[in-house]
């Protein structure tokens, strides 16, 4: 009997040892979270966009998700839909995600469904808002001032006025809609007071506004609109052709190079696309408007990781936006500014 009374006492210690080692479940930030070894907080960040600004983006959000121990999941629509972004957003959902960073394709139509996901886990919207959802916050470019911005870049190229011409992929999205704003409040020498109607067709100050002409992310599409213009303005020396989305400057050289125009037509992009910083160097493309990809990605990952873990310390401004500065690079400073980001993507 005493043996047998030892061993049971025995096995009844190695059960409650080995339960004692199992994961510990505590509620942090509202949401149920395993700690100890056996998972991590899961977060994700869904672009608008398949386009290769996104990888620089995704840098700084493995890096921030590797500093902050969390479970990264980086998603890309690859046919820029809204459509295909939602269904990815219900599949992070289903799949436990904890928080939800975005980039949003059609603010006023997934509003409704920004709401809803808003209600479950923190949602933050990067590089492109949806300012009448519940989201948390925004964190990205202002991007009515950098549309002003590269209007300067215009005017620095025709200082005596001319004909020019947008180029963006989609006009739903916000980002896309103040930068052209920006850029006609400067043409036309007026204050930007947000979002209004600025018609193609029309002369903002000594330049006219041949039109703005999408693509829906298509490359070849791109570079398409840009030789029609280009077509249709053969004999203008006073030609401006103007990328506001990352491929666009690409597709609009690529144009002005099969029409043998370079250096006589002018070019202005938006982003650090690789073949867009070689234009500059080159003097083919007058300069560019960066943003800063890396830190959308790197800031977003880590509020995220704060929203799940320690909510109370996450200081969100009055307005919900967290502004994260945009750069100037012409020949001047290209090369530099290649360099940095070729470290921070560890090439």
């Amino acid at each position: 009997m005493r043996t047998n009374t030892s061993f049971a006492l025995w096995i009844s210690l190695i059960t409650l040892t080995l339960a004692g080692c199992g994961p510990e479940q505590k509620k942090q930030g509202g949401n149920p979270v395993t700690v100890g070894k056996v998972s991590k907080p899961k977060v994700a960040f869904v672009s608008n966009n398949p386009a290769e600004f996104w990888t620089i983006c995704e840098a700084g959000a493995r890096k921030a998700a590797e500093e902050t121990d969390v479970d990264l999941q980086f998603k890309r629509p690859q046919d820029g839909t809204a459509a295909t972004q939602i269904q990815i957003i219900e599949d992070l959902l289903v799949n436990k995600t904890q928080a939800i960073s975005v980039s949003v394709i059609s603010p006023d139509n997934q509003i409704e469904f920004l709401d809803g996901v808003a209600a479950r886990i923190p949602l933050l919207c990067v590089d492109n808002d949806a300012s009448k959802s519940k989201r948390r916050a925004y964190l990205g470019t202002a991007n009515i001032k950098a549309g002003r911005s590269v209007g300067e870049l215009i005017k620095k190229a025709l200082p005596k006025g001319g004909k020019i011409a947008l180029f963006v992929g989609q006009l739903d999205p916000v980002n896309a809609r103040e930068r052209r704003q920006g850029v006609l409040d400067v043409l036309e020498g007026v204050e930007s007071k947000g979002l209004r109607i600025s018609r193609d067709g029309e002369k903002y100050g000594a330049y006219q506004l041949l039109g703005t002409f999408t693509d829906n992310v298509d490359k070849n599409k791109a570079k398409d609109n840009a030789a029609d213009v280009l077509a249709k303005n053969q004999g203008a020396t006073d030609l401006a052709l103007v990328g506001l989305w990352a491929y666009n400057a690409p597709a609009i050289l690529s144009a002005v190079t099969d029409a043998n125009r370079v250096g006589k037509v002018k070019i202005v992009g938006f982003d650090e696309d690789n073949e867009t910083l070689e234009g500059i160097k080159t003097g083919a493309i007058e300069g560019t408007i960066v943003q800063n990809p890396y830190e959308f990605g790197f800031q977003s990952v880590k509020m995220m990781a704060d929203l799940i873990r320690k909510p109370e310390s996450v200081k969100i401004p009055e307005d919900g936006i967290m502004d994260i500065p945009h750069k100037v690079l012409t020949k001047e400073n290209v090369q530099a500014f290649q360099t940095e980001l070729k470290k921070l993507l560890g090439k």
